[in-house]
């Protein structure tokens, strides 16, 4: 566009907010914090957090949820407070889910589930190999696994599979 006629455009928006201003009228209402944003609570207000606590079942105790969408990785279905932290020379995650040799299995109820073939796979520098040993990128187990917990959701999952 041209200087002149954004300059224009500039002189007309200006001409139409000095009408507006001194068309008189009432002036906007100033909203409260009651009124701003989705939650209609005070800004302010701090809620109190909805307690919840992960289950306290031992391992093969609990029921397996199913995922929560597509190639979600599973939650923990026990307690894994004894076993933290999880460090790639002390992790008890592997004393009973390093499986290798029964991927593809059916488990019997109560079995500990073998990790995945991609636990195995350097999934960077070589993804067609599977190695005999975890992956160390593989090795903090709850930087993608999530134990479960006796909450109620947030909010309804409605996905399907």
């Amino acid at each position: 566009m041209k200087p002149r006629t954004l300059l224009s455009i500039f002189g007309l928006v200006v001409v139409a907010m000095l009408a507006q201003g001194c068309a008189g009228g009432e002036p906007a209402k100033a909203l409260t914090d009651d009124e701003l944003g989705l939650d209609k609570e005070s800004v302010f207000a701090t809620p109190d957090p909805i307690v919840a606590s992960s289950t306290a079942k031992d391992p093969g105790e609990n029921e397996l949820l199913g995922a929560y969408f597509s190639e979600s990785p599973p939650s923990i279905s026990h307690d894994i407070s004894e076993f933290l932290p999880i460090k790639i020379d002390d992790n008890m995650c592997m004393d009973c889910h390093d499986l290798l040799d029964e991927i593809g299995n059916e488990q019997a109820g109560g079995d500990p589930t073998p990790m995945p073939t991609s636990h195995y796979t350097d999934l960077r520098s070589n993804p067609g190999e599977v190695t005999a040993n975890v992956i160390g990128a593989r090795f903090v187990c709850t930087q993608c696994h999530a134990t479960q917990v006796d909450a109620e959701p947030l909010v309804e999952n409605t996905y399907r599979q």
